[in-house]
């Protein structure tokens, strides 16, 4: 288990709920990116961190939640590492056993889900998952 997950008193550790349906999306990438603007992140890393965000709560708001809930965003930044954790109490779900989608054929073909995590996984130094309290915690990290 990772230390930013249990150490509160770990310095610049930040922690915000929100309700996340698809009127609140650009709240919280609006919260993400203000965290890494915050942690130094040059506009690049804000970029890549904010798409990756989008993605992650299109995913949760899509299979976690019917009619929206809450989640938890924590974030961090140690060195030139930016750590964003989505905490959601949706049903276990770990989204990097999804197969990454094949790209090879015409579009009209291809088969539809799966982009999303493949799209994260592209844009992120390191991904990780786990499922803890009844919770699934989605962890992303970028350097910059």
């Amino acid at each position: 288990m990772s230390p930013f997950l249990t150490d509160k008193a770990v310095s610049g550790i930040d922690s915000k709920t929100f309700f996340l349906d698809k009127s609140s999306f650009d709240n919280v990438t609006d919260y993400i990116a203000a965290e890494c603007a915050a942690a130094g992140c040059d506009e690049d890393t804000i970029g890549r961190v904010t798409i990756a965000a989008s993605e992650i709560l299109a995913n949760i708001d899509s299979y976690a939640y019917e009619n929206g809930g809450e989640i938890e965003i924590l974030t961090q930044c140690r060195g030139r590492r930016m750590t964003v954790i989505f905490k959601d109490s949706g049903p276990a779900f770990d989204p990097l056993q999804v197969k990454d989608p094949d790209l090879t054929g015409p579009l009209s073909e291809r088969a539809r889900g799966g982009n999303g995590i493949f799209i994260v996984r592209k844009l992120m130094d390191d991904v990780r998952y786990s499922y803890e309290n009844s919770q699934n915690v989605l962890t992303i990290e970028k350097d910059f």
